[in-house]
């Protein structure tokens, strides 16, 4: 039912000939938006008819363009309806269970994207400045109302808030402020991303069933990457990096080359500590299908080394990794004890000692793979994450206890599961409160999870390749 302003606005529009497909669009919209309001969930927050246009083409494009492969059509699509619905799921946590907008991280940086795009018609050369980074002292008198583009906490390291504010200023050039639009291309990115983390996860381990898991179905990676959040564009460039890379080993292509160094750029903008993690992925995985001897390798990862040394020396002379490392944790315990957070885990405090660091490393990934424990169960976010991690460490369990048997050959595995847990264990070890380290995880989780599956006893990889319901979803996926 179309209510009376709506159907005032349409008839007046009628009489004096001006309707247009532009404002049929637009009461089409007002009557979806409406309709919405049944529920008491989306209605007023975002754009939906827009969101729901482009998800539906965005759907059918997968179906239909045949650069999709590795897997049917049909589970394709399904990972992006999985993608959408864990998009409205995490607009319902931010707008139903945490109602406060200013706080809400789903919407902070897109509201700071439409105030820069307010800019942009006040002031168009103050605004390509900004975008720019060449921003001075007098478009401060702009750059202050946005709410997020300066933290409070800095450790002389980027700072990702203005890539996303950025991105998302762009975007309302075209959408004209549509929440609705934006949300759609931060998801498509990040579908974009498990899609060549799949790709990726399948040329290494030619296991379809396992990757597909690893990249598309794991809660809490799908959870934190659907939506307008610094994990979506992080997915996005951590799937094309890896992509690009293992694809230019096989043959030299120009898009991919492209592809790699945009996303490495990303990378170093959004998540630089996830980027340091990668080299020893990439330079250990290359390293063996490269080289034939130990010697070989040794040497390569003295001259790797060397060359760090270098570049630290020469373009970052004042900074220091654990005086940064002791700095976030410091601002984050400080920050959970100032919003009087109810799920701190115990941490030991840093002293900028190497021995302190070493201590922490086992702490920090216990922390991360064991909370929320059952005292902790609160909601349906933490009961899922507590699942997720049960069932991490029975795959863990059974990776320890392969260990024992397993001949040493360094492959994919170990590499990746050395970057999953370097990154697990400095989320650990310097955000030491569960909700903080359930999302900051969830990027590696692929990453862990593929490791660890590919390390279990050969018994029980038989067993569950054995069975019917597993050949089943190994034929029609």
């Amino acid at each position: 039912m179309i209510n009376f302003k709506t159907a005032f606005v349409f008839n007046i529009y009628t009489k004096i000939g001006m309707v247009t497909d532009w404002h049929i669009y637009h009461i089409l919209q007002a009557v979806f938006a409406y309709k919405l309001t049944y529920f008491g969930t989306f209605a007023g927050v975002m754009d939906a008819f827009s969101f729901g246009i482009g998800a539906l083409v965005f759907g059918g494009l997968i179906y239909i363009i045949p650069v999709f492969i590795g897997v049917s059509k049909n589970a394709l699509v399904f990972s992006w309806v999985v993608k959408v619905v864990a998009a409205l799921a995490l607009l319902y946590v931010y707008t139903q269970v945490y109602p406060k907008r200013a706080e809400a991280d789903a919407f902070k940086y897109f509201d700071d994207g439409i105030i820069l795009y307010e800019i942009s018609e006040e002031h168009p050369k103050a605004f390509v400045r900004i975008m720019t980074g060449v921003w001075t002292e007098s478009d401060l008198l702009y750059l202050n109302r946005l709410n997020y583009w300066f933290r409070t906490y800095d450790h002389g390291i980027v700072n990702d808030n203005r890539l996303v504010i950025r991105f998302n200023a762009l975007l309302n050039l075209i959408s004209q402020g549509s929440y609705g639009f934006n949300l759609f291309v931060f998801l498509a990115l990040s579908w974009l991303g498990a899609y060549w983390l799949f790709q990726l996860f399948l040329g290494l381990s030619s296991s379809k069933i396992t990757s597909y898991v690893a990249a598309f179905l794991i809660p809490s990676t799908v959870f934190w990457s659907s939506g307008i959040l610094k994990e979506a564009l992080l997915f996005f460039a951590l799937g094309g990096f890896l992509f690009s890379v293992f694809r230019l080993h096989q043959r030299f292509r120009l898009g991919l080359l492209t592809l790699g160094i945009v996303c490495l750029l990303l990378l170093l903008f959004l998540k630089i500590y996830i980027l340091i993690a990668l080299f020893p992925l990439v330079l250990m995985t290359w390293l063996w299908e490269r080289t034939k001897t130990w010697k070989n390798r040794a040497f390569i990862i003295l001259i790797f080394m060397g060359l760090c040394i270098t570049c630290h020396a020469l373009f970052f002379p004042n900074w220091s990794a654990l005086s940064t490392i002791q700095g976030k944790q410091f601002d984050f315990i400080q920050m959970a004890q100032a919003v009087n957070a109810g799920s701190v885990v115990p941490i030991i405090p840093m002293d900028g000692k190497i021995t302190t660091i070493l201590t922490l490393i086992p702490i920090g990934i216990w922390n991360v793979l064991v909370y929320p424990d059952l005292t902790m169960l609160k909601n349906g976010q933490s009961v899922v994450a507590f699942i997720e991690n049960f069932l991490i460490l029975l795959v863990f369990l059974g990776a320890v206890i392969r260990l024992k048997g397993l001949t040493w050959k360094l492959d994919w595995r170990f590499p990746m599961l050395l970057f999953s847990l370097a990154v697990v264990s400095l989320v650990g070890m310097t955000a030491p409160v569960v909700g903080a380290m359930v999302r900051y995880k969830a990027p590696v989780l692929p990453f862990l999870w593929m490791s660890l599956s590919h390390y279990q006893i050969q018994k029980i990889k038989l067993k569950f390749t054995s069975n019917s319901i597993y050949q089943w979803l190994n034929m029609h996926l």
